[in-house]
């Protein structure tokens, strides 16, 4: 209900809500029949004449706030439900060739999709290429949270969070809003509701509410992440100036106390300094408290309430299709949604975040590319993250290697790839090169020091200083000569000038997102619509670790490294130098790069790179340097 709904609006309304007739006002009184069994209910009669200003005449009702008739009408709206569920009948249940769009809409990067054919299909299917398209009903799920930003001063604001039944994750509601009409009756109530694929049970059972609940609240930070970001920033500010303030003050209190401290050593009275010695230990002390209190009124706080529910159905197109691999097999049930025209995205079974782009596991799940678990150098199996006990490392060079394909020591039971078989006790009983790979050098720099797991040190006796710039020596090739009368190239003409052979294009653009979320900046290096790099920059509380999927495989010097972040006022900078890094290793062009910001779920294009908020906040950044410290005190 409106907050600034008025008492006559409130009435009035309500009477025609109840089945009351409300002939239009004359001379501001409004001419009311009930029906007998409110006007029973209420204790007048039904014929009522109905006035809101105390000016009217006397044989019509003054209504006005604290009347009984007007205090039976709220107590009534007070017992009424404030959820809802509505229906979405404004949709087209046809779509021809529809696998064939699914087939360019989902993309599985190291699998292929496939039709499912069956000998009994359901009631209602349509065949198309040998599949069924069946129609169901799918729902959504709107929350309204009342959401208190509760610091020094109280916020209040209601934040709505739609959540997709079947998917379990939160999705945009705006574009359904625009385009749906709300019924109050459904037409399409005979189809089948569609199941959550991400939970047993029906869709609409209490477990699953339970369930999408929890999902939501989850992701309230998610939907609030540039408010949230705003008032972050303003409360540091303000704590700062009175930590600034109070530290000033409490300064100058223990200044005078020494100052008399010291008088008291020199003089006579030796007797005062006990009193004062207790006066610099309550200064202290309330100094101390009082920082408490600022952090504390500073401190912010978000308080949920969930206001109401409201449950919306809409059909949607279903088609079961087949994602195959080597010798692994799923089935999906990719949805068509009629109302805006799209394929659902599939929904990664490790973060249960919808993705336009996933790879699947060798056990059956699919995964985020930043939910894949690192990949087997010598099978090139793909493990996600909840197959991560799949993947164990090599005793020997530390890289990963899967159950499939690793290497067991009769002898001191270890784990090796097959490179390096029997070399795991080489080194008297340990691995040959442990002592360089367990123990990497962690080179330091003001701006960017950075640390690899995989990076070597020379033994102890003749370790030497490591510098950052020294470029890595490389063996020059000695220069063959050709033979007298012929170019060095062989399949040129004589006598032509040589030209410089033709460079092998690595990558002709970049896409760039940032993920606020996750607090993630990913940087794909694509060859016609072909991913051919990925490199993923996350600030953790260790530092901006990096992941990288390349052609290089274990030797690229990315992979696994863990950089310092700057100050906040250098932190983009950085993260600049890094992208342009990996921009001029793929020989990509400046105008050849789009970036992107992923928002509720759904990306938008824009134009230069936006910075995470998170990789800005002073805390952060603040902690991810004192844990990069820690690691690399480790090593």
């Amino acid at each position: 209900m409106p907050e600034n709904i008025s008492l006559e609006e409130l009435v009035l309304g309500y009477c025609r809500q109840v089945g009351g007739l409300v002939e239009p006002p004359a001379y501001g009184i409004y001419e009311t029949l009930l029906p007998d069994e409110v006007a029973a209910r209420w204790g007048v009669a039904a014929h009522q004449r109905f006035t809101f200003s105390a000016e009217a005449e006397t044989e019509s009702t003054f209504l006005h706030y604290g009347h009984a008739l007007v205090e039976t009408i709220v107590n009534e709206l007070r017992l009424q439900t404030a959820n809802g569920r509505f229906f979405i009948n404004n949709v087209r249940l046809e779509k021809p060739g529809l696998y064939a769009i699914i087939e360019k809409a989902i993309s599985i990067s190291n699998a292929k999709l496939f039709p499912v054919t069956t000998n009994a299909p359901l009631p209602g299917a349509v065949e198309q290429r040998g599949a069924f398209v069946v129609a169901r009903l799918h729902h959504y799920v709107r929350f309204n949270f009342k959401v208190s930003l509760i610091s020094d001063e109280k916020r209040e604001l209601i934040l709505p969070v739609w959540m997709d039944v079947q998917g379990g994750y939160a999705i945009r509601g705006d574009e359904i809003e625009g385009r749906a009409i709300l019924d109050m009756e459904g037409q399409f109530q005979q189809l089948e509701p569609a199941a959550p694929f991400w939970m047993d049970g029906k869709p609409l059972a209490p477990k699953v509410f339970a369930a999408l609940l929890e999902r939501a609240r989850k992701s309230v930070a998610d939907e609030l992440g540039d408010t949230l970001a705003g008032l972050q920033k303003r409360l540091r500010r303000f704590l700062e100036l009175d930590r600034a303030r109070l530290n000033e003050y409490y300064a100058d209190l223990l200044k005078d106390v020494e100052r008399r401290l010291q008088k008291a050593d020199v003089s006579t009275a030796i007797e005062r300094r006990p009193a004062l010695e207790a006066k610099r230990a309550a200064i202290i002390a309330e100094r101390q408290s009082k920082l408490e209190d600022v952090e504390q009124k500073y401190h912010l706080r978000i308080q949920l309430e969930l206001l109401n529910v409201a449950v919306i159905a809409q059909p949607k197109l279903d088609l079961t299709v087949e994602i195959r691999k080597r010798a692994v097999t799923v089935k999906r049930v990719a949805t068509w949604d009629p109302l805006l025209h799209v394929v659902e995205p599939l929904a990664c079974d490790v973060c249960a975040r919808p993705g336009k782009s996933l790879s699947l596991c060798e056990n059956g799940h699919l995964a985020h590319n930043d939910c894949l678990a690192p990949q087997c150098v010598e099978c090139k199996r793909t493990y996600c993250q909840k197959c991560a006990d799949q993947v164990q490392s090599c005793a020997v060079c530390d890289r990963p290697v899967c159950v499939h394909s690793l290497k067991r020591c009769i002898t001191c039971q270890r784990v090796t790839c097959n490179e390096h078989l029997d070399e795991c006790h080489a080194d008297n009983g340990q691995p040959r090169r442990a002592r360089s790979e367990e123990k990497p050098v962690f080179p330091t720099g003001a701006d960017m020091t950075e640390t690899s797991p995989g990076a070597k040190t020379s033994s102890p006796k003749t370790e030497q200083p490591v510098t950052t710039n020294a470029p890595p020596r490389q063996k020059t090739a000695a220069k063959r000569e050709a033979p007298k009368g012929q170019t060095s190239h062989p399949g040129r003409p004589q006598g032509s000038p040589l030209l410089a052979p033709l460079k092998e294009k690595l990558a002709d653009h970049m896409e760039v997102y940032a993920d606020p979320a996750q607090g993630s900046i990913t940087a794909y290096a694509m060859l016609k619509k072909r991913e051919v790099a990925t490199r993923v920059w996350e600030l953790t509380n260790e530092g901006i670790s990096v992941m990288c999927w390349c052609e290089k495989g274990p030797l690229c010097r990315e992979k696994g490294i863990v950089y310092r972040p700057a100050e906040p006022e250098f932190i983009e900078s950085q993260i600049k130098r890094l992208l342009k890094s990996f921009q001029q290793e793929y020989d990509v062009p400046d105008t050849k790069i789009r970036y992107h910001q992923i928002r509720q779920n759904e990306t938008y294009a824009e134009l230069k790179l936006k910075v995470p908020s998170r990789w800005k906040e002073p805390a952060a950044l603040e902690q991810a340097r004192a844990g990069f410290e820690k690691l690399r005190s480790r090593r």
